[in-house]
C-alpha cells in the first residue's frame, strides 16, 4: 500500500468510476485499475461494487476510503510541519494565465506579509486542468472560474468574486455599445493557441451562440501581449473588466446579456496551510480591483 493508492481510492469513490478518477488525476485508466486490483488482492477484500452504472464503496470499502481521506490529510500536515521545522514554508497555487492576473495584488501582499514564504504559481491550461492539479496534489490550492460541484466531494470551492467578461477592442472598432457573440465573431480576434482550454471554450461558446467559428487575427499565448496587440489595432480579445479597466488606447464593451462568472479557490477536503488561508483572505479584497498588467 502506498500514498498514491490512497489517492486513487478516494478519487474513485468521489467520481464513481475508474475512468472519471483517471481524468480527474491526469493519469491513464489502466494505472488506476491496476492499483485498485493490487490493493484488493493485498487486503483480500473488494473496495467497490457497481450500483447501476456507478462504482460505490462496499460496506467495508467505505471504512477504507474514509481512512484513506484521514491518512492523506495527515500526510499533508506532516509535510507542513516539516517545512515549518526548517524555517521555510511554501505555497503552490494552480491557475490559468488569465485568472492569474486577478491574483497579482493578493500575491504581492502575501509576499510582503510572509517574507519567508516561497510561492510557486503552477500554470494550468484551463479550469479543468487547475482542478486536476489540485486533486493530484501538484498544488495545494487552485484559482479559476468555479463550476457547479454539487455532489462532488473531491474538492472544496471557496467563491471570491464575480467578474465581468468584456470584449477589448482597438480604438474606433465598429461595434455596438454592448455586444453579442454575433458581433464578436465578425471581429478579428486575438486568440490563445489552438487546443488550449481557453481557446476551446471561446470556440465552443461562439459555435453555440453564433453558430460559426471566430475570425482569428493573431495567435498569442502571452496574455500581456494581447493588450499591446489590441492597442496596435491588430484585433479584439476577451478579458475581465477589472484587468483592463484602467488601460489606454482600447475600447471595452460589455456582453448583452452580461457574462459574470464566479472566480474562486479550490482545495482538497481537510485542513489547508495558513499561507493558503491568508491568500484567500487577501484575494477577497483585491480581485475586484485592477491588477497591474503591462500596457
Amino acid at each position: 500500500m502506498n500514498v498514491q493508492q490512497l489517492r486513487y481510492l478516494v478519487a474513485i469513490s468521489d467520481s464513481g468510476s475508474v475512468s472519471a478518477a483517471a481524468r480527474s488525476l491526469g493519469v491513464t485508466q489502466p494505472v488506476i485499475s491496476r492499483s485498485l486490483r493490487a490493493f484488493e488482492v493485498e487486503h483480500g477484500m473488494p473496495v467497490f461494487c457497481l450500483s447501476g452504472r456507478r462504482l460505490v464503496p462496499t460496506a467495508a470499502g467505505k471504512a477504507v476510503v474514509d481512512s484513506a481521506r484521514d491518512a492523506l490529510a495527515a500526510i499533508d500536515v506532516v509535510g507542513e510541519t516539516a517545512r515549518a521545522a526548517r524555517g521555510k514554508a511554501d505555497l503552490v497555487i494552480a491557475t490559468t494565465p488569465t485568472n492569474g492576473l486577478l491574483l497579482t495584488t493578493a500575491l504581492s501582499d502575501l509576499g510582503r506579509c510572509e517574507p519567508n514564504l516561497e510561492i510557486t504559481v503552477c500554470r494550468a491550461s484551463d479550469g479543468d486542468d487547475v482542478r486536476r492539479k489540485v486533486q493530484g496534489g501538484e498544488a495545494e490550492i487552485g484559482f479559476a472560474e468555479l463550476i457547479s460541484t454539487e455532489g462532488d466531494r473531491q474538492l472544496i470551492s471557496k467563491p471570491i468574486a464575480e467578474v465581468e467578461v468584456v470584449l477589448v477592442s482597438p480604438i474606433g472598432s465598429d461595434l455596438p455599445e454592448a455586444v453579442s457573440w454575433d458581433d464578436v465573431v465578425t471581429q478579428p480576434l486575438i486568440m490563445p493557441p489552438a487546443g488550449s482550454g481557453r481557446r476551446l471554450l471561446i470556440d465552443g461558446m461562439a459555435a453555440t451562440a453564433a453558430r460559426t467559428t471566430p475570425q482569428v487575427s493573431i495567435v498569442m499565448e502571452d496574455r500581456g501581449s494581447w493588450i499591446a496587440a489590441a492597442q496596435a489595432g491588430m484585433g479584439s480579445f476577451l478579458s475581465y473588466r477589472c484587468v483592463v479597466v484602467d488601460l489606454e488606447r482600447i475600447e471595452i464593451r460589455s456582453f448583452k446579456p452580461a457574462h459574470t462568472p464566479t472566480v474562486g479557490f479550490t482545495h482538497r477536503p481537510g485542513s489547508i496551510s495558513r499561507a493558503a488561508t491568508q491568500l484567500m483572505d487577501l484575494a477577497r479584497g483585491s480581485c475586484g480591483s485592477p491588477s497591474p498588467v503591462p500596457g
